[in-house]
């Protein structure tokens, strides 16, 4: 008998490899994620101090130079610290905060505060960044450096542009004046997918623009023999894949746990996006139709088993 239950819990023998590989994913990805965002913004860090000469806040005149010309290059530096930081560590952090946060057992509105805080400090990151490239350009001298002529620039604008507006709507959506519940519940599908896409395009202008940098500082001075292979090229090219391996470990906490749904026979359903699924659940993402919804914020948070 208990045999037979045993296989109607789970007729396909599934369950040991979803114990091991999810969905939901393992506790220990979420920290694989967190040491992979450390590791990209140690690396830009170093790369940026070291290779690139460090940061700082005015012009440095280039001295000899008779046209007053000057080197903003510490300026520039600024930009990509605040990316990567606004973008690798806050707003990873911010799409892992409902499904695995950082401390177990977190109450829900501790995680909501974590995931909108750390919005909102990734926001003001990524404001300093682009203005930190601003600056660069118009007080270089002895003529300013032109502005969004690359297509680096128009990627990073894009991912500016989705973040700001997922930032507006889900602050209207979710904490004030906030919408009502069958809203929020209709909206939580768009904000979670708007969220990852803002998230990838700023991922993918982090990639351009080292690649970018790479291929002006080659323009200056190309680099041959032992260059080729110092630190001003190979800490972007580890960079680089330390992204992908990043965004796989975050979206995969955002996939939804397949949960089962009796039918009439017993038989063995997916309400994550399968045909039975109905509008309500599909709404809820999976959730129990009897759970508490009076404060649902459009998290996909992961629940005990």
């Amino acid at each position: 008998m208990e045999k037979r239950m045993a296989s109607n819990e789970d007729p396909f023998g599934i369950q040991p490899a979803r114990w091991f590989i999810g969905p939901p994913p393992p506790r220990v990805t979420g920290f694989l994620a967190r040491a992979c965002s450390l590791a990209i913004m140690i690396i830009i860090g170093h790369w940026v101090r070291v290779p690139l000469g460090g940061v700082g806040v005015k012009p440095v005149p280039v001295h000899g130079n008779t046209l007053g010309e000057n080197d903003t290059g510490k300026i520039f530096n600024w930009h990509p610290v605040l990316m990567t930081l606004g973008f690798v560590v806050l707003m990873a952090e911010a799409l892992l905060s409902y499904q695995a946060p950082i401390l177990p057992g977190l109450a829900r509105e501790t995680r909501k505060r974590v995931h909108w805080g750390c919005h909102l400090a990734a926001g003001l990151c990524l404001v300093l960044g682009l203005v930190a490239v601003v600056q660069s350009h118009r007080l270089k001298r002895p003529s300013p450096m032109p502005d969004w002529y690359s297509p680096h620039s128009f990627l990073g604008l894009t991912a500016l542009a989705i973040m700001g507006l997922q930032i507006l709507v889900g602050l209207y959506s979710y904490v004030w004046p906030r919408l009502s519940l069958s809203n929020r519940m209709a909206m939580g599908p768009l904000h979670r997918f708007w969220g990852m896409a803002a998230w990838l395009a700023g991922l993918g202008a982090i990639a351009s623009g080292l690649q970018e940098k790479v291929t002006f500082i080659h323009m200056k001075k190309p680099l041959t023999g032992k260059e080729l292979h110092g630190l001003v090229v190979r800490l972007p090219a580890i960079v680089l894949p330390l992204l992908v391996v990043l965004a796989a470990l975050v979206l995969y906490h955002q996939v939804p746990p397949a949960t089962r749904q009796q039918v009439g026979d017993d038989s063995y359903g997916l309400v994550s996006g399968g045909a039975r699924a109905s509008g309500q659940g599909l709404l809820r993402a999976g959730r129990p139709a009897d759970e508490d919804e009076s404060d649902y914020d459009g998290s996909l948070e992961r629940r005990p088993v």
